[in-house]
Protein backbone atom coordinates (compact mmCIF):
# COMPACT_ATOMS: atom_id res chain seq x y z
CA UNK A 1 0.00 0.00 0.00
CA UNK A 2 1.23 3.35 -1.06
CA UNK A 3 -0.01 6.55 0.53
CA UNK A 4 1.16 9.90 -0.99
CA UNK A 5 0.46 13.42 0.84
CA UNK A 6 -0.28 16.18 -1.50
CA UNK A 7 3.18 17.97 -2.34
CA UNK A 8 1.80 21.41 -2.48
CA UNK A 9 0.21 21.53 1.22
CA UNK A 10 2.73 19.50 3.23
CA UNK A 11 5.88 18.74 1.12
CA UNK A 12 6.07 15.50 2.56
CA UNK A 13 5.56 11.73 1.84
CA UNK A 14 4.47 9.11 4.15
CA UNK A 15 7.20 6.11 3.94
CA UNK A 16 5.27 3.19 2.26
CA UNK A 17 5.32 0.12 5.45
CA UNK A 18 7.16 -2.13 2.68
CA UNK A 19 9.73 0.22 1.69
CA UNK A 20 13.07 0.58 2.36
CA UNK A 21 12.71 4.16 4.16
CA UNK A 22 10.24 2.36 6.68
CA UNK A 23 12.43 -0.17 7.46
CA UNK A 24 15.57 2.00 7.77
CA UNK A 25 13.29 4.15 10.43
CA UNK A 26 12.22 0.93 12.10
CA UNK A 27 15.61 0.32 12.82
CA UNK A 28 16.85 3.43 13.85
CA UNK A 29 13.97 3.51 16.28
CA UNK A 30 15.29 -0.34 17.51
CA UNK A 31 19.07 0.75 17.72
CA UNK A 32 17.90 4.13 19.80
CA UNK A 33 15.44 2.09 21.99
CA UNK A 34 18.16 0.06 22.91
CA UNK A 35 20.34 2.16 23.84
CA UNK A 36 18.11 4.04 26.24
CA UNK A 37 17.32 0.86 27.92
CA UNK A 38 20.99 -0.07 28.32
CA UNK A 39 20.98 3.50 29.69
CA UNK A 40 18.02 3.81 31.90
CA UNK A 41 17.47 0.22 32.85
CA UNK A 42 14.21 1.27 34.68
CA UNK A 43 12.65 1.49 30.79
CA UNK A 44 13.54 -1.59 29.94
CA UNK A 45 11.18 -4.28 30.77
CA UNK A 46 13.69 -7.36 30.96
CA UNK A 47 15.61 -5.89 33.85
CA UNK A 48 14.56 -6.10 37.60
CA UNK A 49 15.03 -2.13 37.61
CA UNK A 50 12.39 -2.13 35.47
CA UNK A 51 9.23 0.73 36.73
CA UNK A 52 6.75 0.69 34.26
CA UNK A 53 5.14 3.96 35.62
CA UNK A 54 8.61 5.66 34.52
CA UNK A 55 8.04 3.47 31.22
CA UNK A 56 4.96 5.11 30.77
CA UNK A 57 5.76 8.81 30.87
CA UNK A 58 8.73 8.70 28.89
CA UNK A 59 6.58 7.25 26.71
CA UNK A 60 4.04 9.75 26.73
CA UNK A 61 6.60 12.38 25.90
CA UNK A 62 8.32 10.30 23.57
CA UNK A 63 4.96 10.62 21.84
CA UNK A 64 4.38 14.30 22.17
CA UNK A 65 7.62 14.58 20.65
CA UNK A 66 7.24 12.85 17.61
CA UNK A 67 3.81 14.94 17.05
CA UNK A 68 6.10 17.70 17.09
CA UNK A 69 7.67 16.10 14.03
CA UNK A 70 10.96 14.92 15.57
CA UNK A 71 11.50 11.32 13.84
CA UNK A 72 10.71 8.16 16.56
CA UNK A 73 14.35 7.48 17.34
CA UNK A 74 15.05 11.00 18.33
CA UNK A 75 12.08 11.65 20.26
CA UNK A 76 12.60 8.18 22.50
CA UNK A 77 16.15 9.36 22.70
CA UNK A 78 14.90 13.11 24.09
CA UNK A 79 12.22 12.09 26.34
CA UNK A 80 14.62 10.00 27.99
CA UNK A 81 17.34 12.44 28.71
CA UNK A 82 14.35 15.01 29.90
CA UNK A 83 13.34 12.67 32.31
CA UNK A 84 16.54 11.86 33.95
CA UNK A 85 19.12 14.13 32.72
CA UNK A 86 22.32 13.93 31.41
Amino acid sequence: MRIDVDRSATQARVPQPDGEAWTALIDEYELALRSVERDYPMLNPDRVEFREDVMLHVYEMMKLLVKQGNPPALAVQLAAVQRFGN
